[in-house]
């Protein structure tokens, strides 16, 4: 057990001081990183068997019911606690500043203390049920009010997990047949048993502190949630959110969109990568089984050249490398880990800044993989029509049969806004839609782009919609907000930089004039008569497995692989869920920051757009 010393910050002397009464180890929170981001952590030794720990503000009791049944260690609970910490406290952790703020806390009154034998008295001999998951009490210094939270295992835990090599082996997908049977689904959505609680709360959520819903959202019924993921780049705010018709449902679609980004920015499979040059595992493993990163595309060298976070790729440096799986091939794949992790890298990998592209979760890997893939053809066809200025056949809306299609009509119209939508196909068959919503007095917010893809023509009208309702209730403020930073992008592209960028710079009406190639008149066309050749070809078993073989072969056609790589977490195959990172080399990628884009570059964009002569401007996906 620690002593306090003369020296010793109030932390440190609260922390002796509740040993001792207690009789037990504790162990503080804020003291050190739990992360190991900045270096050791001087705790790290005592933290596994901990059930006390103090921070400046509470004592956490935890984690009780499973005790040496695997359900999270202490450890487990200070990574998830440090990771909901503010933006303020985790830079001062994990860059190893010492702390300056509460320093006269915590404060250990007899009330407290006696608070804290109670509550430990009480919680020791109370087993949970088995399935439950492990839990963790609060107890308030200040008000010395109790709650108690359940907390998930931490995949990457250094004390839970020991990471096993990467193999081959292990990423080899053996598909299986995946009936529909909830909609274009393999099951319903109330279905997967989400542990919500565990998921968001305010000491150990996963996923964040807590959800949030916008009841002033006049076109959906948003709920949202957040939290910090440490990357490349530092902390970055990882939003997730649901948007339906309905709290409950936009509630669920919020967490499964939650858990899919958790698998996405960060491997957590307890898996290690390959480590090598591209040339070193080119000789170990031959060509048909290492995934060139100029396949997916590159920056132009002037990015590289002026952008101190970037470097150009390099064949003979050691990079991290994930085994994927190759669907046109039926054999595994090395792909470099910066391509299928967008959150994780380090600097010898840094040639590129992925995003979520082509991340998806189903209720089987047949799934997930399709969705997966269904979004990386809506973002090509996109990208094709937006910077090859093609003039896209318009849809005639009043010929869906959806009355939820009419419904989005109608609450964008007393938005003031007209919505259109516009079949945006390039060479492959599968339907995509890209909806456009423009505000009919010319004000602020004027264009809000939406996009979607799906199996079926009417479904993927409804998906684009959704997502371009989403946006236009807020529109015009988040431009009104930024109007002088939004018009200095409008003068100079290469300002700008971040995602929201890309989407409120068009809500000027002034950038209309890029946009034109949507924007101009045109005879609408019947949503059958537009898709009667997808119609007249797509799989009608009714199993997602053979329309997952009609998108693959359309692609092979097209003259492009598919490759996926397994993402799913423990969190997420406990209650029957799988996300991949889907990949097909040659696709137009999307990305965001002007200067950093892809696409313009690929060969695939000038065959199929014809011309040189590209939209200079920024794309405007949101």
């Amino acid at each position: 057990m620690r002593l306090p010393t003369a020296t010793a910050t109030p932390l440190e002397a609260a922390r002796a001081q509740l040993a001792t009464a207690l009789g037990t180890p504790v162990v503080p929170l804020g003291a050190g990183d739990a992360l190991q981001t900045a270096g050791p952590d001087p705790y790290a030794a005592e933290r596994p068997a901990a059930t006390v720990h103090l921070s400046s503000r509470a004592v956490l009791l935890g984690p009780w019911g499973h005790p040496g049944a695997g359900g999270g260690c202490g450890h487990c609970l200070a990574i998830r606690w440090q990771r909901l910490r503010s933006r303020s406290e985790r830079e001062a952790l994990e860059l190893g500043f010492d702390p300056d703020g509460a320093t006269a806390w915590p404060v250990l009154t007899d009330y407290a203390l006696d608070a804290v034998r109670a509550a430990r008295a009480a919680l020791a001999p109370r087993p949970l049920p088995p399935g439950e998951p492990a839990r963790v009490t609060r107890i308030d210094l200040n008000t010395l009010a109790l709650a108690t939270f359940p907390l998930l295992p931490e995949p990457l835990c250094p004390h839970c997990v020991r990471p096993a090599p990467a193999s081959a082996e292990r990423a080899r997908m053996r598909l299986t047949p995946s009936p529909r049977t909830a909609g274009h689904r393999t099951r319903p959505l109330a279905s997967f048993p989400l542990p919500e609680n565990a998921l968001a709360n305010p000491v150990c959520g996963a996923l964040g502190s807590r959800t949030e819903l916008n009841p002033v959202s006049t076109t959906t019924a948003p709920v949202s949630g957040s939290h910090f993921v440490r990357g490349y780049a530092g902390l970055n705010d990882v939003t997730w959110s649901g948007q339906a018709s309905r709290y409950e449902t936009s509630r669920r679609l919020a967490f499964l969109e939650g858990l899919e980004r958790y698998a996405g920015t960060h491997a957590r499979r307890g898996l290690q990568p390959v480590r090598g040059s591209y040339h070193d595992l080119l000789r170990a493993h031959g060509e048909r089984q290492v995934l060139h990163p100029a396949d997916c595309g590159l920056y132009a060298e002037a990015t590289y050249r002026e952008d101190p976070l970037l470097s150009p790729f390099d064949p003979d440096r050691e990079i991290p490398w994930l085994w994927g799986h190759s669907l046109g091939q039926d054999h595994p794949v090395l792909v470099p880990a910066r391509l299928a992790h967008y959150g994780a890298g380090e600097r010898a990998d840094n040639f590129v800044f992925e995003c979520s592209n082509g991340c998806a979760t189903g209720g089987t890997l047949t799934e997930a993989i399709l969705f997966g893939l269904l979004e990386l053809i809506e973002r090509d066809a996109f990208l094709v029509a937006w910077y090859g200025r093609t003039r896209p056949a318009r849809i005639d809306l009043d010929s869906c049969r959806d009355p939820a299609i009419r419904t989005a009509l109608d609450r964008a119209e007393l938005l003031g806004y007209e919505v259109r939508a516009f079949d945006t196909r390039a060479d492959l068959p599968v339907p995509v839609i890209t909806g456009l919503a423009v505000r009919r007095d010319g004000g602020p917010g004027y264009l809000s782009f939406g996009a979607a893809a799906a199996l079926d023509a009417e479904s993927a009208v409804d998906s684009a919609l959704s997502e371009v309702l989403t946006y236009i209730p807020h529109l015009p403020y988040q431009v009104g907000e930024r109007l002088a930073e939004l018009r200095a992008m409008a003068r100079d592209h290469t300002r700008v930089e971040h995602l929201k960028d890309h989407a409120q710079l068009y809500g000027l009406p002034e950038m209309a004039e890029h946009a034109q190639h949507f924007l101009a008149p045109a005879a609408a066309v019947p949503l059958a008569d537009a898709f009667a050749d997808w119609e007249a070809v797509r799989p009608r078993t009714g199993d997602l497995l053979d329309d997952l073989h009609a998108l693959r072969d359309a692609l092979a056609t097209a003259g492009h692989d598919v490759i996926a790589v397994d993402q799913t977490t423990p969190e997420q195959a406990a209650i029957g869920l799988h996300t991949v990172a889907t990949l097909v080399p040659g696709l137009l990628p999307l990305d965001f920051g002007h200067r950093r884009q892809r696409a313009p570059l690929m060969p695939r964009l000038h065959r199929l757009a014809g011309t040189t002569d590209l939209n200079p401007a920024p794309h405007p996906f949101p």
